[in-house]
């Protein structure tokens, strides 16, 4: 590694507290005391130097960036030999790395960590999706940059940034250390002219225009984030069967479709279209037949068109299921709804149905009758609306977080 002159060095800027009226009179009063002064600095300097060879990290990885967190703390690079270790509890660490994407359900989880750290403590948001958002900081579901809910101290950008930049992200804050022993406050380095650019929806943590009551709901939110509203289903009747394996029934299944359920058209470039209230009836046919395996269940938001191609507002339930073993079949259907309208549940033939069918009341707003426990599984409990649904605004806001 390159020595380089120690004057050449970038340093962090500093705030002018020149103008400023006040002092701190203990401190002070040591300073100004022969003896005690060369006590006190040699004492503060060892104590600085312990502090700023020990930052442990909390790590916060939720998507890509966690892997170069990882490798930062590996045999290559290893950010041991900077006394830096990662520590699975926040009441035992320093630093937060944030690396990754923050989402809105995240949000409050992250909050409450950071709060049960231990102070001093300082926050690191690595990479650009932490940072800002990046790609997705206008998706209804992201939060426009980590400093939007807690103080960051060191932002290392990139997409992703590599082991070293975490590296120099570290120097940085053992410099910023340094100088705050040293009484001295840093000044954050703003670039003017794509400030506005880069504003997110939410002010951010040290921005002046920032609203105080913001901070208050915000830990509210974290302190109620796991709290669920009642389940609004009743159980169903029976638990689910133990599959018996038959063999698969000779017959076409076209020639099932249209001879046992009324199935007249069968188009060939999508599944066939299935009454609502048959929809269960042939689901259990099915698994008689030995069709055991539930593939999936998805829902999509047709919305009203007009003009030449118009068409009324529906939604379809698409459900397929397949044979295990050699020569594995698959069988596919469709179920239309108009607006409001429920389906019943596959829970009782077919457990794996019971978080398919959650995702798609959860995303789409399909009600799946009957089933256990129909409440959301992928946003937070108190989101509003339905996300997937054509008439819903991707960069739809979600105080106090976006």
């Amino acid at each position: 590694m390159a020595v380089t002159n120690g004057a050449s060095l970038r340093r962090l800027p500093l705030a002018d507290e020149s103008a400023l009226s006040y002092e701190h009179p203990l401190l002070g009063t040591v300073l100004r005391t022969p003896g005690l002064s060369l006590a006190a600095t040699s004492l503060d300097r060892l104590l600085t130097w312990g502090l700023t060879n020990s930052l442990w990290m909390f790590p916060m990885g939720t998507s890509c960036c966690a892997i170069e967190l990882m490798a930062a703390a590996a045999s290559r690079v290893d950010l041991d030999r900077m006394g830096t270790i990662l520590r699975g509890t926040p009441r035992q660490t320093d630093v937060m790395i944030i690396a990754g994407t923050i989402t809105v359900k995240m949000a409050p989880r992250v909050k409450t960590l950071w709060e049960q750290m231990p102070e001093p403590k300082w926050a690191i948001a690595m990479g650009s999706c932490a940072i800002s958002g990046d790609f997705y900081r206008n998706l209804y579901s992201v939060v426009p940059g980590v400093d939007t809910i807690l103080p960051v101290d060191v932002y290392v950008p990139g997409c992703p940034p590599n082991p070293e930049a975490l590296m120099h992200g570290l120097l940085r804050l053992q410099e910023k250390i340094r100088l705050a022993r040293a009484g001295k406050r840093t000044a954050k380095e703003y670039a003017p002219a794509t400030l506005d650019l880069t504003r997110p929806s939410i002010a951010r943590w040290l921005d002046p225009a920032r609203d105080p009551s913001l901070e208050l709901q915000q830990e509210d939110a974290a302190l109620h984030a796991t709290e669920a509203p009642p389940i609004e289903a009743t159980p169903t009747a029976e638990p689910p069967a133990r599959l018996v394996e038959v063999p698969v029934e000779s017959r076409p299944l076209d020639a099932m479709l249209r001879d046992d359920f009324g199935v007249t058209e069968l188009p060939t470039d999508a599944a066939p279209i299935v009454p609502v209230e048959r929809h269960v009836a042939l689901a259990q046919r099915l698994r008689d037949l030995g069709y055991a395996q539930l593939v999936y269940v998805v829902a999509t938001h047709f919305a009203e068109k007009t003009g030449a191609k118009a068409q009324a507002e529906r939604f379809e339930v698409a459900c397929a299921l397949r044979t295990v073993g050699k020569g594995s079949r698959l069988a596919a259907w469709r179920v239309v709804l108009a607006p409001g309208a429920s389906i019943p549940t596959l829970v009782g033939l077919f457990a794996g149905a019971d978080w398919q069918e959650r995702e798609q009341y959860d995303l789409v707003g399909v009600r799946f009758e009957g089933h256990p426990d129909l409440r959301r599984i992928m946003m937070p409990e108190t989101w509003v609306g339905h996300p997937l649904r054509k008439d819903y605004a991707s960069d739809t806001a979600c105080p106090p977080w976006r």
